[in-house]
């Protein structure tokens, strides 16, 4: 079976990414395939726990607050629009390392199909991929959707789940 460009396309973005990760010597914890609908290419956004703590402390004490300033106003209806991050970063633009290998999709179309195209180059690249990631258990792969920057979160896929 032929690889369409579409195949080819998103396994050479991701190949670059792997080489370029691997060579920062990071130690991964988030890898994101990443679709700027704006701009009409795609690129990989990595990052580290190191750096999604970070971010996260920044998120929260920002919403942190914006929450207890609605609070005291008796705001529930503002209060709840100021939920902390119980979890990790998944903005792109903070991560450590954002748009490696960026690539124009020049006249590749973006239909139904791009988005599962671009969890299945990621599905078959993950043996490589773990390999970047210290802590196999806490690493996410993202992708984007038509409407999502971060629109797919899943784990690796490792022997017990």
């Amino acid at each position: 079976m032929r690889a369409t460009d579409i195949e080819r396309l998103f396994d050479g973005v991701i190949s670059t990414a792997i080489l370029e990760i691997r060579a920062s010597g990071m130690d991964l914890f988030t890898f994101a395939f990443y679709h700027d609908h704006e701009s009409a290419a795609v690129s990989i956004c990595a990052d580290t726990k190191a750096s999604s703590v970070r971010s996260v402390r920044g998120h929260n004490a920002f919403f942190l607050k914006r929450f207890a300033e609605a609070v005291a106003r008796s705001d529930l209806r503002k209060a709840e629009l100021f939920k902390a991050n119980a979890g990790r970063s998944l903005s792109l633009g903070d991560f450590e390392m954002v748009n490696v290998a960026r690539t124009d999709l020049g006249p590749i179309p973006v239909d139904a199909d791009f988005y599962l195209q671009m969890i299945r180059a990621v599905r078959a690249r993950e043996g490589e991929i773990v390999e970047l990631a210290g802590d196999v258990e806490s690493l996410l792969f993202c992708a984007s959707s038509a409407k999502w920057e971060v629109g797919y979160v899943w784990p690796a896929a490792i022997s017990g789940l």
